[in-house]
């Protein structure tokens, strides 16, 4: 920098600028430095990339060899230039060599690369996408991966009570009128028959169990042999 201070970029990408006569102003290898308090363009780096740059009485002008007039720029009350250009996109990080396609796969939400490239006609600011696709998008890939199933259990309890399942549901985001947050549940692993108690705070968990305990073993005429929990996760 000016100062002499050094900023490390974490990211390079394309910025696109649209003018009055539906020309497309564009900066490429722009580099994203936080921390930066402006934005930044270099005339030598218009100049590079076939750029005219005119200074005509405290304004600059911009033009590019193909488009029909040149593109004012303003000067700022602290004579900083400052470009009168409308950007139709935001800009396109990128990471390494991704090449258009996939930056504006991402930018659409996942959209089709073989519809991306039928929607620029009718739609303004879509990147012209030339090239064919041919690497798999890493999270289209994860969103279409089918979660396997629990395998069924081999062993199950041979008789009512034999074995007990507990849990607690987390704190609901909204309670209930009667101030309910939490229910508990207990199953049965032979018969699969569910208890389900409703609770205004955590610590009534073993009050309720030990009514859970009391009804079912009078009812039934036997004792709980086993309780599965996962400690009140």
């Amino acid at each position: 920098m000016g100062n002499k201070a050094k900023c490390t970029p974490i990211g390079k990408g394309t910025i696109v600028f649209q003018i009055e006569s539906g020309e497309r102003f564009c900066a490429t290898n722009v580099l994203h430095v936080p921390g930066l308090g402006m934005n930044l363009l270099f005339v030598s780096q218009l100049q590079g990339k076939g750029y005219d740059i005119y200074f005509i009485k405290e304004k600059v002008y911009v033009k590019q060899p193909s488009w029909k007039k040149k593109v004012q720029i303003r000067i700022k009350s602290n004579r900083l230039y400052r470009l009168q250009l409308e950007s139709p996109m935001a800009l396109i990080g990128s990471h390494g060599d991704m090449d258009l396609n996939e930056i504006q796969h991402k930018i659409m939400g996942h959209f089709h690369h073989g519809a991306l490239r039928i929607i620029r006609s009718t739609v303004i600011g879509v990147l012209d996408l030339s090239t064919e696709q041919d690497d798999v998008c890493r999270g289209c890939a994860l969103g279409k991966y089918a979660k396997a199933t629990f395998p069924w259990s081999k062993h199950r309890a041979k008789s009512v009570l034999g074995l007990i399942h507990s849990d607690i549901c987390e704190p609901m985001s909204v309670k209930a009128l009667s101030g309910v947050e939490y229910f508990l549940t207990f199953i049965d692993d032979h018969s699969r028959k569910t208890w389900i108690y409703f609770l205004k705070t955590k610590d009534e968990v073993f009050c309720r169990f030990k009514e859970f305990k009391a009804l079912v073993e009078n009812l039934i005429g036997k004792k709980i042999k086993v309780l599965h929990s996962d400690n009140g996760g």
